[in-house]
């Protein structure tokens, strides 16, 4: 990844908070995605990238033709997602514990 890139993204995501620093409340709404379906499409997120990075190491242990930095990228691509969705399981976890401690 370029240094170009990483900036543009930086950018993209500053005007994209932007935004929803504005109008919290409204954002979930007008974007039309609630929480589950924002947790979905990352799980998807997540699943994409393994598969993608088991792809890469067939292709690199079989034929040899896949250069190895691309699959270093997709093998660490995948361990990210994995991690981040990991991380998010168990804040969900911590919530409903601490949920289910409370006394009403």
């Amino acid at each position: 990844m370029s240094i170009d890139a990483i900036a543009a993204l930086s950018a993209a995501q500053a005007a994209a908070a932007a935004p929803q620093a504005a109008a919290p409340a409204a954002a979930p709404n007008a974007a039309g995605q609630d929480f589950g379906s924002m947790l979905l499409a990352n799980v998807m997120h997540a699943d994409a990238s393994v598969q993608a990075a088991e792809s890469a190491v067939q292709a690199f242990a079989l034929d040899g033709q896949a250069p190895p930095h691309q699959v270093m990228l997709a093998l660490e691509e995948a361990r990210m997602s994995l991690h981040f969705a990991l991380q998010v399981r168990n804040r969900l976890v911590e919530g409903y514990q601490e949920l289910m401690r409370m006394q009403l």
